[in-house]
């Protein structure tokens, strides 16, 4: 059976010219909204200092009256009474479990080389490729390209998570339904954990497996099994919340923007902090990535037509391509890195201040000098 197809198109200088005039407004949208993207990454809130701010509080001594209703952290024993369990795992001492149901598939790869020709037009061979491999979710194998000899069976099984309804922080009630976890990691399998049913059967201490193949050569349509737990009770962990000393809870907690924390970690108050400003440092990189990528694929389609334009001749299109290239790289650059500066400044009511005296310090300073030179020429 042949896994992998190539096809060769070519596409004319005016249908191309047409193309990227269209991808112009495209560009120009993907432009604007790297300014936002930038913009609002900058404005987002970093959960570790108002976690910084919170009320540490010690459960086993008496709780003081200001820290009634604010913002607290406390560390202690994260447990729950209940007992759970999933259609493959016995009910046990879990806080949460989720099951990662995961089918060996068919999934189609797709890679295409473009090149120019005299006169404009531009051919393109595209290569599919099909390759199998295990997935978390059911591949529509209609969609591929080339379906036949590359159908998928619907998953029997899906992925899942289940967590208790009740639990206590030390002598605090806590809210399931709103609360953050600590991050589950994955158990070890036995006959004294696992349910049998299904067709199912324990292959390793990681996975359960259905199927016709085998776990180390499996075939399409075959289905493996894993599992992944908050464990009951969870020791030594810091809890961050509001207290409600009423009701003897520790409930969502709502700051600046209506941030929520709420969140239970594994560990101290000062590395459940440090985790919390390394989450928000990458993310904050993330986007940066992103808001830089959209100002510059937005330029660089913004003047795809004069690329097109210059491509009569392949030399002159390929040399003006990478001229844009680099022009709109350095660019886009400089713009993302102003707009961060400014966002910075714009979300920082002290710096935007000290932002403003400054300029009109210096707004004074040069009429009063302008003046000066005026009267003594």
């Amino acid at each position: 059976m042949q896994d992998q197809f190539t096809e060769v198109t070519t596409k004319g200088w005016g249908s191309r010219i047409l193309n990227s005039i269209k991808g112009v407004l495209v560009g120009f949208l993907m432009f604007i909204v790297s300014f936002g993207v930038l913009y609002w990454n900058e404005g987002r809130i970093d959960v570790s200092k108002i976690a910084e701010t919170a009320i540490e509080i010690n459960t086993a001594t008496e709780v003081p009256i200001e820290a009634d209703g604010q913002l607290i952290s406390t560390s202690g024993i994260f447990q729950s009474e209940e007992k759970i369990g999933d259609t493959y795992l016995k009910k046990g001492s879990y806080m949460s479990i989720y099951r990662q149901a995961e089918m060996f598939s068919w999934t189609e790869e797709t890679q295409s080389t473009s090149t120019s020709n005299t006169g404009g037009s531009e051919t393109t061979e595209t290569t599919y490729k099909y390759i199998k491999e295990w997935s978390s979710y059911s591949v529509d194998s209609s969609s591929f390209k080339y379906p036949e000899g590359h159908q998928n069976p619907q998953m029997s099984v899906e992925s899942r998570s289940v967590s208790v309804q009740d639990a206590t922080f030390g002598p605090y009630q806590v809210n399931m339904n709103q609360l953050t976890l600590p991050e589950r990691r994955n158990i070890t399998l036995d006959s004294n954990k696992i349910v049998l049913r299904d067709g199912f059967k324990l292959v390793s201490d990681k996975y359960l497996f259905k199927g016709i193949g085998t776990l180390a050569e499996p075939k399409v349509g075959d289905i493996r099994i894993s599992y992944a737990v908050v464990p009951n009770p969870v020791n030594s962990a810091t809890i961050f919340g509001q207290l409600d000393t009423s009701n003897q809870a520790i409930t969502a907690y709502f700051g600046v923007k209506n941030t929520k924390l709420y969140r239970v970690f594994q560990g101290s108050r000062d590395s459940a902090i440090s985790t919390m400003a390394n989450e928000h440092a990458t993310m904050t990189w993330i986007f940066r990535g992103i808001g830089f990528a959209l100002m510059w694929f937005g330029l660089m389609m913004l003047f795809n037509p004069l690329v097109i334009f210059m491509d009569v001749l392949p030399i002159f299109g390929t040399i003006s391509k990478a001229g844009i290239g680099i022009v709109t790289f350095v660019l886009a650059f400089a713009l993302s890195l102003i707009t961060i500066i400014v966002s910075m400044i714009v979300h920082n009511i002290i710096a935007l201040i000290i932002v403003v005296v400054g300029f009109v310090y210096g707004v004074m300073r040069y009429m009063k000098k302008q003046q000066t030179l005026q009267k003594h020429p």
